[in-house]
């Protein structure tokens, strides 16, 4: 049958048309065992259609299923590299002819890694940088020997990716990280870090004319929104990647580039133009900021501050709307998240701009949803109550990054038996999240998804946690399950007979010495506790450890401690801990291939071969060694921070690719950057000019 025919020619009313009426007369005389049939016929025919509509579309790489790319990669020479889980090469493949006519130049070399890693790159011919006297036959006329002082924006790109300054001659191979500038060296700069949008929203108020970005009254540096590039033949710019944006590369004449697209300022609802605004710097000068505005508004992108000038009437609303930096989708943000809503719950009820939470978690008791609907901070305490055996969801809508102030109170959670509540999409700062004990809280399951309960409670303006040994989730009912999923908290207490279970997400304690996990007294034994890509920095005191996979735990005693180990369960002939980095001294269930036990084992196993006489002095020499190398390094760890909770590149190979699958340990798990880096440096091979020398840099 033919894959052009119109779905309405093989429904089954259709094909039982076709049938002689004779047929239909005797087939309506026995009962339509015949127009059965035809059903039957129908429903296998579309089948048959939709496979020969599927083979049509697998000739083409842009509309063919993921199977089919690498098959018609292979026509046009593609070579596929190591695979990256959940990052298809469809678009490598697509422009594989495109790079082969470019072999050897610079653009190819950028539009392969974007392909290949999904990172945002930029090429350097640093042999273009070198200092060297001119040539009438090749003249320069843009490029000097020496460094102009008085451009600023050139200064302030030095060591940068778009650094215009001439060099002496490196003598080490970049390749090897040992040299930049050389007249075989290539630099590949990428961009790990992503912008992620802070939809309109009131700007935090400091003080008269002083304002923050952030709504949480923090700084955050602003990034900028990346333009898409014209077509393939571009090399890109500041404009087209996620860059922090710097005080001299946003200001004057530039800031048309940025404004609008990365950050936007509304006065009482009016949006402010560029020639109104001005790039400044907003720094801390004792009790004021550094520079005072004359007559436009002052923005600080490297502080996300802002200050209006004494000429201007102070506006009632000041709204703004940038972009801040994140690793990957975790804790409450604008991504999207519509998937893991829950369906077929009723009634939803929205909640909007100057609109109060509480009075719609009343009305919806009996089960329901209430979905903020806008980007705002909303200030007051919040108690969820549900009935028995019902259903209640508070969640942001998708696109929507909303901010809970609970202003020093507790919010807390009570449901009848069999109830469960569902939180989405949420920050919440100011005060704890509590499951308390009033005697008749049943509560049978909480999840906790995409949901930030910001660590340390709340942030001074510079992002020091407030509160560092005050725990963000209080548990203190028994039989209720907790689901914690890619989600920021900080430290949790819940009693022993709750059961949690906590999947891409991070629970941060402040310091490794703090509690991170414990019973209500800050040392005797949680609930039982499950970990799978989970970064906690605390220690850690479980009930036990149905499961540890994939996690990074970075614990460690204070000298004087009431703990006697910084990860410790009480039940350990259950369970089992994998493909971890526990801490040493820990008491946790049966480790396989955890670290640094497995890499200390593996160093005892080299020497005994060398030596099979090795002395137990000698062996603890040796592992005292590794554990002192193979220790957690992260790029910040504190909430606000761009790059926090992402592991450092300098950090030992077996904690960066210590996981499973090969990736690295950690909440970052499923970015699966390793397989990203070896797939590049693979493809690389192929399109890189004879006789030169790559390097990857990251620049985030």
């Amino acid at each position: 049958m033919s894959s052009m025919m119109s779905s309405s020619a093989l429904s089954p009313d259709a094909l039982y048309a076709r049938l002689p009426d004779v047929y239909r007369k005797r087939d309506e005389e026995q009962g339509f065992p015949l127009k059965a049939l035809m059903d039957i016929l129908a429903e296998q025919a579309a089948i048959v259609r939709d496979e020969a509509d599927r083979l049509y579309d697998n000739q083409f790489i842009e509309t063919c299923d993921e199977w089919a790319a690498s098959y018609i990669g292979e026509l046009v020479g593609y070579r596929y590299g190591p695979e990256i889980p959940g990052v298809s090469q469809r678009a490598a493949a697509a422009n594989q002819i495109r790079l082969a006519r470019r072999l050897g130049v610079a653009l190819t070399l950028e539009q392969l890694a974007t392909d290949t890693t999904r990172w945002p790159s930029r090429v350097v011919e640093f042999f273009r940088l070198l200092a060297r006297p001119e040539h009438l036959a090749a003249p320069r006329p843009h490029e000097h020997y020496t460094l102009d002082i008085r451009n600023s924006r050139q200064c302030d790109a030095l060591g940068t990716a778009f650094d215009t300054a001439s060099y002496t001659m490196d003598t080490g191979r970049i390749s090897q990280g040992e040299g930049l500038h050389h007249f075989r060296h290539v630099g590949l700069f990428l961009w790990r870090l992503r912008p992620y949008r802070q939809p309109l929203a009131p700007a935090f108020r400091v003080a008269a004319r002083r304002y923050l970005f952030n709504p949480m009254g923090i700084n955050t540096a602003m990034f900028n929104m990346p333009l898409t590039e014209p077509d393939i033949n571009h090399i890109a710019s500041e404009e087209n990647l996620p860059v922090p944006l710097a005080r001299r590369r946003v200001s004057g004449a530039h800031l048309d580039a940025f404004y609008g697209r990365s950050f936007s300022l509304f006065l009482d609802g009016i949006e402010q133009t560029p020639d109104m605004i001005q790039i400044c710097n907003l720094s801390d000068d004792g009790a004021n900021w550094a520079h005072s505005p004359v007559d436009r508004i002052s923005v600080d992108p490297e502080l996300g501050r802002l200050f209006l000038p004494a000429s201007m009437d102070e506006p009632d609303v000041v709204d703004i709307s940038y972009h801040y930096g994140m690793c990957a989708d975790v804790g409450g943000g604008d991504y999207s998240r519509a998937e893991g809503f829950i369906q077929g719950l009723s009634p939803l009820l929205t909640i909007a701009a100057g609109e109060a939470i509480q009075p719609v978690l009343d009305t919806i008791v009996s089960g329901g949803v209430a979905e903020i609907s806008v980007s705002h901070v909303f200030t007051e305490p919040l108690a969820i109550a549900v009935d028995v055996d019902q259903a209640l969801s508070l969640r942001t809508a998708d696109g929507h990054r909303a901010f809970i102030n609970l202003d020093g109170d507790d919010m807390t959670v009570i449901g009848g038996a069999e109830a469960e509540v569902v939180m989405d999409g949420l920050t919440l700062y100011g005060g704890r999240l509590v499951l308390p004990d009033t005697g008749d809280n049943a509560l049978r399951r909480l999840v906790l998804r995409n949901v930030t309960l910001v660590p340390g409670i709340h942030l001074s303006m510079d992002g020091e946690p407030q509160q560092p040994t005050t725990p963000s989730l209080v548990i203190e009912i028994p039989n209720v399950t907790v689901e914690i999923e890619r989600s920021i908290l900080g430290a949790i207490h819940c009693v022993e007979g709750a059961s949690i279970t906590i999947k891409d997400s991070m629970i941060d304690a402040i310091s490794r010495t703090n509690v991170a996990f414990s019973a209500l007294d800050s040392v005797s034994h949680g609930g039982e506790l499950t970990l799978c890509e989970t970064t906690v920095i605390g220690k850690v005191a479980a009930k036990c450890f149905p499961l540890i996979s994939n996690a990074l735990l970075d614990a460690a005693l204070d000298e004087v401690d009431d703990w006697d180990a910084p990860v410790w369960a009480q039940q350990r002939q259950t369970g089992c801990a994998r493909y971890s980095y526990i801490p040493p001294h820990s008491r946790v269930p049966r480790q396989h291939h955890c670290q640094p036990q497995f890499a200390s084992a593996k160093a005892i196993e080299a020497a005994e071969l060398r030596n099979p006489t090795l002395s137990d002095a000698e062996r603890d020499y040796i592992v005292r060694g590794v554990r002192a190398r193979l220790v957690p390094a992260f790029t910040a760890l504190r909430y606000g921070n761009a790059a926090y909770g992402q592991v450092l590149l300098a950090a030992p190979e077996e904690i960066r690719r210590g996981a499973d699958s090969g990736s690295e340990m950690g909440m970052y798990h499923h970015l699966y950057q390793p397989q990203r880096e070896d797939a590049l440096k693979f493809r690389l091979d192929e399109f890189l000019p004879i006789g030169l020398d790559l390097g990857l840099i990251y620049v985030t």
